[in-house]
């Protein structure tokens, strides 16, 4: 009898320690959600959570998420188009020029990558580019163990519309 007591008082104090989401009449999510991976909506368990306990989405998390999108390999409905890219790494002195994956994160925000998923210049496999206004970007980078690296800003060419120029980097994808 004291062993159902205990087991039942453990019982009972893990659910309130962690909360029950059924309580709120909430089923699990995570479970029964379609996948939106498509739109960068990318929910996990720790994303659900009541408007009170929700977090903050700041910049930086939102260039992680789409940075997340530009390791995918699944092609149809994620609005991927194959561009011409022309990338210049201006330390290194090195050029690309060829096809790329072109994956729109909308509002003119982009991500570029090879599709067989070789680098570009310098070890970088992509370029993620999250636009602040019309003519400034936060750049990033993704290298080869898929680590993101930001750079900083990188301002839309008065040359060639097409092209972002950071301090090292020269990011152009064309239309095909």
């Amino acid at each position: 009898m004291s062993k159902k007591i205990t087991v039942g008082l453990i019982a009972m104090l893990a659910l309130s320690a962690c909360g029950d989401a059924k309580d709120e009449g909430e089923t699990d999510r995570i479970a029964t959600q379609p996948d939106s991976t498509a739109e960068g909506n990318h929910e996990t368990a720790d994303a659900i959570k009541s408007p009170e306990t929700a977090p903050v989405e700041t910049k930086q998390s939102k260039v992680s998420d789409k940075a997340d999108q530009s390791n995918s390999s699944v092609k149809s409905d994620s609005g991927l188009k194959t561009a011409d890219c022309k990338i210049t790494s201006i330390p290194g002195d090195t050029h690309y020029k060829g096809d790329c994956d072109f994956l729109p994160h909308g509002g003119g925000s982009f991500t570029v990558k090879r599709s067989n998923g070789q680098s570009f210049v310098d070890g970088v496999t992509a370029f993620v580019l999250e636009l602040d206004t019309k003519t400034a970007a936060g750049l990033s980078v993704r290298d080869a163990n898929g680590d993101l690296t930001y750079l900083g800003t990188a301002e839309k060419s008065t040359i060639d519309g097409a092209c972002w120029e950071s301090e090292n980097h020269s990011v152009c994808a064309y239309a095909k």
